[in-house]
């Protein structure tokens, strides 16, 4: 069965607030992390690789089943 997937937010968006309380989209995100309902993650070699298949910097993508972050 297939499930509603969550979505990964920018990379520059803020996971607290001013007062270091976690935001409501950081909250989505980890439940959906937690309930495996995140992805799909696109498949990239390297991060040359995920720049050219739109990952942007700090986005995830996978490698044979390894979730990387794209750094560069």
């Amino acid at each position: 069965m297939v499930g509603k997937r969550g979505v990964l937010p920018q990379a520059s968006y803020p996971w607290v607030d001013s007062q270091g309380v976690p935001t409501e989209a950081f909250r989505s995100f980890m439940l959906a992390v937690r309930d495996n309902n995140i992805g799909p993650l696109p498949a990239a070699l390297d991060d040359v690789a995920a720049a050219k298949a739109g990952v942007p910097v700090n986005g995830l993508y996978q490698n044979a089943g390894s979730v990387k972050i794209r750094l560069i």
